[in-house]
């Protein structure tokens, strides 16, 4: 979720949407939150297909929604049909399903429907919009930690990036005769990736060495990635250092399957790289 707080509402009665609507959002907008509320007035026209459920904050759904005239009988959409329909679309959203029937009639449609996970509520009294504003709150709060799981995740592989380029700094002036091959395998391997990327850091640092070496690992296009296959390859020229690196690390070395990674390189990515990614996807999911 942005910072935009987005809801679908089934509602058919224009004067009590348009009423209870300016309260909804106004209580999003005291929140700090923009809002996006996508009103369906005929449930005959809703489309499952057409909409991406899974950016929406919060379904607002009505039991009574329309009634089709038809030549021999009456048609009638109820918003039970709705939520089978949602719920058969695999989609999990907050559900607050709402009539003026009252809330005990509303209990037993619920029931004799087998549907679960959906909120309940009266619409005749202050109750709808005690539970709207509670399942908002909810929302909102979730998305708060999602952006503060990203914020631990964020700072402390920064962390962990800024002691690579430390490392390498540190290392870069005790390669000897490794420094020319790692330099040149800096633009043959690091960045044959992109093209226009090494033709101006090769322009820019035509001698990699101890004098340039912290430049060019601040440099943008210079990723935290290739960084530390750069530091992977200084453990590896020089084999007391290796020697030190597999002792600290140990412990981690091992894999689940019983084999060895010795190459900080590989550490990196199944350590740092995925942990980025599995937040990545985490975000997705809770959009």
């Amino acid at each position: 979720m942005d910072l935009t707080f987005r809801i679908i509402w089934f509602e058919d009665v224009d004067e009590w949407y348009n009423t209870t609507s300016r309260r909804v959002s106004r209580y999003i907008k005291n929140k700090n939150f923009k809002v996006d509320i996508m009103r369906i007035k005929k449930a005959s026209d809703f489309d499952l297909t057409e909409y991406q459920l899974q950016n929406y904050d919060l379904l607002i759904i009505d039991y009574d929604l329309e009634k089709i005239y038809e030549k021999d009988c009456v048609k009638s959409i109820y918003g039970t049909d709705i939520i089978h329909m949602i719920r058969n679309g695999n989609f999990l959203n907050d559900i607050l399903f709402y009539s003026s029937h009252g809330f005990d009639i509303i209990n037993q449609v619920m029931k004799r429907e087998g549907l679960e996970g959906v909120f309940l509520a009266d619409r005749n009294n202050g109750e709808f919009i005690e539970k709207v504003q509670l399942l908002i709150d909810k929302a909102i709060r979730r998305a708060e930690n999602l952006i503060n799981i990203r914020g631990i995740v964020m700072d402390t592989t920064s962390g962990f990036d800024n002691k690579i380029r430390d490392l390498v700094s540190i290392m870069w002036p005790v390669l000897g005769d490794k420094e020319a091959e790692i330099a040149n395998n800096i633009k043959k391997k690091i960045l044959k990736d992109n093209i226009k990327t090494a033709e101006r850091l090769d322009k820019k640092y035509p001698n990699i060495n101890a004098n340039n070496i912290d430049d060019l690992l601040n440099e943008r296009d210079f990723s935290a990635i290739r960084q530390a296959r750069l530091l992977s390859w200084c453990i590896e020229s020089n084999e007391m250092i290796k020697r030190k690196f597999q002792e600290i690390l140990k412990k981690y070395l091992y894999m689940s399957n019983g084999e060895v990674h010795d190459k900080f390189f590989e550490l990196y990515k199944n350590d740092i790289v995925l942990y980025r990614m599995h937040w990545l996807i985490l975000r997705i999911l809770h959009l």
